[in-house]
């Protein structure tokens, strides 16, 4: 019933746009006006609504998981020095 209701107003609401632009086809004022100024707004109303659109929709996350990369840091130190008296007195120098 919910998409009936949608799809008849969806239906109404593009009717009555379209009577109202055939009714103003033939409307002194846009005679008037250059058909490139009316092309113009229309295409500036055209990115404007996309704009807007993509504003406001809902931001879904991503559908891969994501996998965090993360150094393993040593936890012991590795000397090659020996514990004799010699390596002692290199590192002391």
């Amino acid at each position: 019933m919910n998409k009936s209701n949608q799809s008849i107003s969806l239906i109404l609401a593009a009717g009555s746009a379209g009577a109202a632009a055939f009714s103003l086809a033939n409307s002194a004022l846009l005679a008037a006006l250059p058909a490139e100024v009316i092309l113009g707004a229309g295409a500036s109303l055209a990115i404007l609504g996309l704009a807007i659109y993509d504003y406001t929709r809902r931001a879904r996350s991503l559908a891969v998981p994501v996998r965090l990369l993360r150094p393993n840091l040593p936890t012991t130190a590795t000397c090659s020095c020996s514990n004799n008296d010699s390596g002692k007195n290199r590192l002391a120098a």
